[in-house]
């Protein structure tokens, strides 16, 4: 085998531990934050240095960011990197994924290619996940996401295992490739004394614009298809009422408030009412239908609720988009949860995902029928198709967002939680239609509207795909907070892993379980798949107790979707009484076994 190339492409960001939020203007202090290598990129370096011991090679890292982002890429190289390049320049500041990835693409043709190409699965500040397949959409190759190990890469090509929410697959694909790395694939290494002092004095080679001929349109804020309108604190969503549990009677009250919430029970039929429209846009409003071999995705219909509305307000139709060849379930089913008809873009001999095949099914229905606006479920696949298709389409893609509005114009205002949900970003896609949005699963409540609709079914020829599937095996892993009607939440307050038997037991009391907050998982003392947050799972039951919990913003955002929320904390100015309906200041310890006996 000859000599192996590969490439790292990394992030630089704010250290989000050092990020606080001004309380006088409520919005970030950047000021004197730390810039670090964006956590899940130190997966991408420790493969690519893996790779390298294993089959030898070279390792290049670059970055594209302003020239402080030269530190980052020396800590790469002091992590077994063999040379580094910083593409720097004024005109590319304020660039979105689209214009990041084609800088990237600029970049890598100037370096003159590599034979595999890695990138971290996400960004921490945006939660993004689009740059890496988007890249190798400008390139013309395959891209991998998801990607927990690399079995084995020979002349031509390589095997490697991917994993969704549901399932896994080994898969070959030719190289050049594109892979995402996934945090559970490698534990990056501390680099060793030696290695930093080497780093030190390695040099960085920087780009600028001109270096790796990139078009002045493509690049930078002036290139991008998406801006950002507006950046907000988080919204304040409950109207707290807080007793102190000496006072009398507070216990009573507690106690009829968590009664009153298991009774309150809204039917999701016939609750859905249409709101006037704004305005009356041209094209439709569709709905990306995920599915896993002809099984709908949940969180396509919770996203069709939200699609529902905002094509009322558009005063368009609603159309779900399912690509596949066995679909006729998840067809039928979208009628019901809202739509008013179904595109069937029909891949003969291909009924799983697989991104050659679905970005060219998509990218030709949109072509075809030029929809408004295509919402995706943020499931992994359905992020990475709308990363794709969008490149294919040309035009923006707004990731992660939390909330919709339609202004007078008909223009999609998408809202979205950065840096954990410390701040908010709402974006827009002023010209390139249609806009792409991917939507945050758990966040929204599916509709169920008893409809019918007509189905559009397109066949479509002359597939291609650069991937072989080996094996495949679905994942047997419910996600037991997602579904929980009643959820109590435990933090830093519990002092001892041995007292969450403590909350165990109230939730087995009111039939619920329990979840923790980011410190508890991470120090291993509760499973990390019961972690609540943007960064574990986003919750949406009928009840959320929090036990001790201080109110993280990124645990904030992951309770959001909560129905009722009641905490019980010893510090008044916790954080999490602004985001309760209902609080009691109080020893946890003393006031949950008088719950218990009381409930």
């Amino acid at each position: 085998m000859g000599m192996l190339r590969v490439l790292v492409s990394i992030k630089q960001v704010p250290d989000a531990d050092d990020l606080r939020v001004d309380p006088v203007t409520n919005t970030l202090v950047r000021e004197g934050v730390p810039a670090v290598i964006n956590p899940p990129d130190l997966h991408a370096i420790e493969e690519a240095v893996r790779i390298k011991e294993r089959y030898g090679g070279r390792v290049t890292v670059i970055t594209m960011g302003p020239p402080q982002g030269e530190q980052a890429l020396k800590d790469a190289l002091a992590l077994g990197a063999d040379d580094a390049f910083l593409i720097t320049d004024r005109a590319m500041a304020g660039a979105d994924t689209w214009a990041t990835s084609y800088t990237l693409f600029k970049a890598i043709q100037k370096l003159g290619g590599a034979d595999l190409y890695l990138f971290g699965r996400r960004a921490v500040d945006g939660e993004t996940e689009q740059v890496g397949p988007q890249t190798a959409k400008w390139l013309g190759i395959p891209i991998l996401g998801y990607v927990k190990e690399i079995k084995e890469i020979n002349e031509r090509s390589l095997v490697a295992v991917r994993a969704t929410e549901t399932e896994e697959e080994i898969v070959e694909v030719p190289t050049p490739v594109v892979m995402t790395v996934l945090e559970s694939a490698n534990k990056p290494r501390e680099p060793d004394i030696g290695s930093l002092i080497r780093a030190k004095t390695s040099k960085v080679i920087k780009l600028s614009k001109d270096d790796i001929q990139a078009e002045q349109n493509k690049i930078g804020l002036a290139g991008s298809p998406t801006k950002v309108i507006k950046v907000h604190p988080p919204p304040k969503t409950r109207n707290p009422e807080i007793r102190n549990w000496k006072d009398p009677g507070s216990l009573d009250w507690l106690v009829e408030k968590i009664r009153d919430s298991l009774r309150s029970e809204e039917a999701l039929s016939g609750g859905y009412v249409k709101p006037s429209p704004k305005v009356k846009v041209r094209g439709e409003v569709w709905v990306y239908l995920d599915h896993v071999g002809g099984k709908a995705n949940p969180a396509s219909w919770e996203i069709m609720a939200e699609g529902r509305r905002l094509a009322d307000l558009m005063g368009t139709n609603l159309s779900g988009v399912v690509i596949g060849e066995y679909v006729d379930s998840v067809k039928e089913e979208a009628f019901k949860h809202g739509a008013d008809k179904v595109y069937h873009g029909l891949t003969k001999g291909f009924n799983h995902y697989d991104n050659d095949v679905f970005t060219q099914a998509l990218s030709r229905l949109i072509k075809k029928y030029q929809p408004e606006a295509v919402l995706f479920p943020g499931t992994r696949n359905s992020r990475e198709l709308a990363s794709t298709t969008a490149i294919s389409v040309n035009t923006g893609l707004i990731a992660d967002c939390t909330s919709f509005e339609v202004d007078e114009k008909g223009v999609l205002n998408s809202t979205r939680p950065d840096f954990g949900g410390k701040e908010m970003s709402t974006i827009i896609c002023p010209t390139s239609r249609p806009v792409m949005v991917t939507v945050r699963p758990g966040v929204f409540r599916p509709l169920l509207i008893e409809g019918k609709g007509e189905t559009i079914r397109e066949e479509v020829e002359d597939l291609f795909t650069r991937f072989k599937v080996l094996e495949r095996k679905s994942l047997e892993r419910r996600n037991v907070l997602a579904e929980a009607e009643v959820v109590v939440g435990v933090g830093r307050g519990i002092r001892d892993k041995s007292n969450i038997r403590m909350a165990e037991e109230l939730a087995t009391k009111l039939g619920g379980v329990v979840g923790v907050t980011k410190p508890l998982a991470d120090a291993g003392w509760y499973p990390k798949d019961r972690q609540v947050g943007q960064t574990g799972t986003t919750i949406r039951p009928r009840l959320y107790i929090a036990l001790g919990v201080s109110g993280a913003v990124q645990h904030l955002v992951g309770i959001s979707g909560a129905k009722r929320v009641i905490s019980i904390n010893l510090d008044p100015d916790a954080q999490i009484f602004n985001n309760s309906d209902y609080g009691l200041i109080g020893d946890i310890f003393e006031v949950v076994p008088e719950l218990i006996r009381r409930l």
